[in-house]
């Protein structure tokens, strides 16, 4: 969902998510940031509880070209230590995704928030 509060695109999964699921909800979270434009978002993981590495490929392939023409330059990815989570956000960060946009990896929402605000703070974008 969007947060025009924040200015952030907040997402959290929850659960198991297939690779069908992640394409899914990945392309509704794309109809969302091309109507909005938002540059910042963040990526919660902290409930979900299954691996998802294998959707990488489909994420660099057609995600990351579509999210990047409308507009997405920060992405926060939220994760719990030794987690599905974190192990899939270490792919995703050495992935084309981690290297075309500004990638961090963090352990709570509210420090992925603060990067975030720093960021949008840096690069004189609304601040929240």
């Amino acid at each position: 969902e969007y947060n025009p509060k924040l200015n952030v695109i907040d997402t959290t999964w929850y659960g198991y998510a297939s690779k069908n699921d992640i394409a899914v909800a990945c392309e509704v979270g794309l109809e969302l940031l091309e109507s909005v434009k938002c540059p910042f978002k963040l990526n919660d993981n902290t409930h979900l509880s299954g691996p998802w590495s294998d959707s990488v490929e489909w994420l660099e392939q057609t995600w990351l070209p579509r999210a990047m023409r409308a507009g997405i330059k920060y992405l926060a990815h939220v994760a719990s230590k030794d987690s599905f989570g974190e192990i899939s956000g270490e792919v995703m960060r050495v992935s084309k995704i981690g290297q075309e946009l500004y990638y961090q990896m963090f352990a709570t929402k509210g420090e992925a928030l603060a990067w975030l605000k720093e960021c949008q703070e840096k690069y004189q974008q609304p601040a929240f």
